[in-house]
């Protein structure tokens, strides 16, 4: 067992930090504060290879595992949140799936729109009334000759009305009516009888816009189907998620360590009663403790992303209990984190002036999106009674 980074994924760490700090650190207060998509950070990723890492070379891309993607993730979320889902979203999720179940024409655009457009392909699962249970989803997409009529609301989708390319959930509809199970179909924007709904005004990440998609009758070609399955369509676009999770789970870790350093550098700096922070020992147990959350933290993602079964087109699926591990034990431990750095300003923490109070209020959905603590521990739960 091997701890060590080689040497590709040691220039990849330092490139990316480069550019987190470099290029995206300056201007993330920007894009909280406007709710702006950082277009031009897109582009700085493209230009660095950062985009569609895990595309396979057949499709253009460099076929890289996906613990270099995590490595790529984390540094840049030390700086910018937002930036970092943009890597999360144009190496994992849509694409992802994409790749393990879709058609080779299916592929072949979505990895050139990755990879030449800039395209960050949108997953839309969560609906209304079917967020946790997404099984009570009520979106069809009706099949009729040669296409489908997509018709549902979603809300709550990562980069809605940014995303070209959207890879829906529904359940899918036969000619003679009969329900075959939850699968995925790609609706591009723009297609009639897509609008984008309600933009929520989020807590946090708000560079990326979470969206309502409306669909109405909203007709696409029947080669738009990526999964219909009726015995385990749904179990193949979860598994197919699971890489997302991890994603996540690096942006939360990121975010957290960019805390971290943060309140470390200060501490060696401010003075209170004639000594620097760094000489409290309350002070110090504190960070000391942080610092073991990161540790564990970054242990169980970097395990779930080397353990990922890999399938062909370079597809890496992690296994679903480390998966959920990894992103509930991380997403609890990287707001711990994130408040006790906070604690160490003081009043300033809690200002606008610094990230602080920016960075608490990003590492708090992941708790929540891609999947709530409540139910990984959950997911975690039935695998260890699992034939007992």
């Amino acid at each position: 067992m091997d701890f060590q980074l080689n040497e590709e994924q040691k220039l990849l760490v330092e490139l990316a930090d480069r550019l987190g700090r470099d290029e995206f650190a300056a201007k993330a207060a920007r894009w909280d504060r406007e709710h702006e998509y950082p277009y031009e950070n897109v582009e700085v990723l493209r230009r660095a290879g950062l985009l569609g890492m895990t595309i396979p070379k057949k499709f253009g891309g460099p076929e890289r595992p996906l613990i270099d993607v995590v490595l790529a993730i984390e540094q840049i979320a030390k700086y910018c949140g937002v930036t970092a889902r943009i890597v999360v979203e144009t190496n994992m999720g849509a694409l992802g799936c994409v790749m393990a179940y879709g058609t080779e024409a299916q592929q072949r655009e979505i990895a050139r729109r990755v990879l030449e457009d800039g395209d960050k392909p949108a997953i839309g699962m969560t609906e209304p009334s079917a967020g946790t249970d997404l099984t009570a989803l009520k979106t069809r997409a009706v099949e009729r000759g040669g296409s489908y009529l997509v018709s549902g609301t979603k809300h709550w989708i990562t980069g809605g009305g940014i995303s070209r390319t959207n890879l829906i959930f529904a359940r899918i509809i036969d000619t003679k009516g009969n329900d075959q199970g939850i699968g995925g179909i790609l609706v591009d924007k723009g297609t009639p009888g897509f609008t984008i709904g309600r933009v929520e005004d989020a807590m946090g990440l708000r560079g990326i816009p979470e969206a309502e998609l409306i669909f109405e009758n909203c007709e696409v070609p029947a080669s738009c189907l990526v999964v219909r399955d009726p015995k385990d369509g749904f179990k193949k676009l979860m598994n197919g998620y699971n890489a997302q999770r991890i994603g996540a789970s690096s942006v939360a870790l990121g975010i957290a360590q960019g805390a971290h350093d943060l309140a470390l550098d200060y501490m060696g700096q401010r003075e209170a009663f004639g000594r620097k922070l760094k000489d409290f020992q309350g002070l110090d147990w504190m960070m000391a403790k942080s610092e073991m959350e990161l540790e564990a933290a970054r242990l169980l993602v970097y395990r779930a992303a080397c353990n990922a079964r890999r399938l062909e087109n370079n597809v890496m699926l992690p296994q679903m209990k480390e998966a959920s591990i990894a992103k509930a034990y991380t997403g609890h431990a990287s707001f711990e984190v994130v408040s006790e750095s906070l604690q160490m300003f003081g009043a300033a923490g809690y200002s606008r002036d610094l990230p602080l109070e920016r960075m608490l209020r990003d590492v708090r959905m992941f708790q929540i999106g891609g999947g709530t603590s409540q139910a990984q521990l959950n997911m975690i739960a039935r695998s260890l009674f699992a034939g007992r």
